[in-house]
């Protein structure tokens, strides 16, 4: 199978430990788009804090497309233009937030490069801006008063598993629940996931699913790996990721995407 789409997931993949991408994985997409391939960021991120990393990461002439909020927005680079799915009712979003209430956990709400938190000090905004996002402590419940396309729970890591507990209990016949880091626990409408905005990209830009390969680790990782025609999981990821991809490679420490770029599809 001759790949028309390469995309990879971000933190935990393409990214390294700095939250930078290396020249190496810079020099094997290049290498692939040379060889008529078109590349793609697919992230829970969300999108506009991307569009600015893609210019600090110097990768403009190199991404074509990037999915955000875990494929609840698309956006083709060539015709600048911004496609958006799925979103979760207000009422229902105080509703979870409600549900951690005796919990020593932060909110987040995001809107373009803002991220809306319930609390934060000045090192939870330095860490922000690291992502090149906005943190700004504002009545979340205030927030509710339109539809959003995610709502994130952090927490510490000893707490996630209470987190997803009373994540269950709510038993949300509309929403997705899960991890997305150590700390980070999102949710988002049932319909959303990397996948589902990858079938639309694919639709809009005429090729099919089985022409993509994909490279992710963790579980917001794992509809998409699992829908593409070939799946890669990095080595650093999470077990539930592994069980739905149909190849691995090496850590994203040690460049995986790019090992596994030139390994098996360039070296074709």
């Amino acid at each position: 199978m001759k790949y028309k789409l390469i995309v990879s997931d971000l933190d935990g993949t393409l990214l390294n430990g700095q939250k930078f991408v290396s020249n190496i994985n810079k020099e094997a997409i290049r290498k692939a788009k040379e060889q008529g391939m078109s590349f793609a960021i697919a992230s829970g991120r969300p999108l506009y804090p991307i569009l600015s990393l893609i210019k600090q990461w110097e990768m403009e002439e190199l991404v074509d497309y990037v999915l955000g909020m875990n494929g609840g927005c698309i956006y083709d680079k060539a015709k600048d233009a911004q496609k958006n799915f799925y979103t979760i009712d207000g009422e229902l979003l105080k509703h979870i937030m409600d549900q951690y209430r005796d919990m020593p956990v932060r909110f987040w709400i995001f809107e373009k490069e803002k991220r809306y938190v319930n609390k934060g000090t000045e090192a939870t905004r330095a860490k922000a801006a690291l992502y090149h996002e906005d943190e700004q402590i504002t009545d979340l419940y205030a927030l509710c008063n339109q539809p959003r396309q995610k709502l994130i729970v952090e927490c510490q890591p000893e707490d996630m598993d209470m987190v997803e507990q009373r994540a269950r209990k709510l038993n949300l016949s509309t929403c997705a629940a899960f991890r997305s880091d150590p700390t980070l626990f999102e949710f988002v409408d049932k319909r959303v996931n990397k996948a589902s905005g990858l079938r639309h990209l694919c639709a809009d830009i005429g090729i099919t699913m089985d022409e993509v390969l994909a490279f992710g680790d963790t579980s917001n990782d794992n509809e998409m790996l699992k829908e593409v025609g070939h799946g890669v999981w990095m080595s650093n990821g999470t077990m539930d990721t592994f069980a739905h991809a149909d190849a691995q490679t090496i850590s994203n420490e040690e460049d995986g995407v790019a090992w596994y770029l030139e390994k098996h599809i360039l070296a074709r």
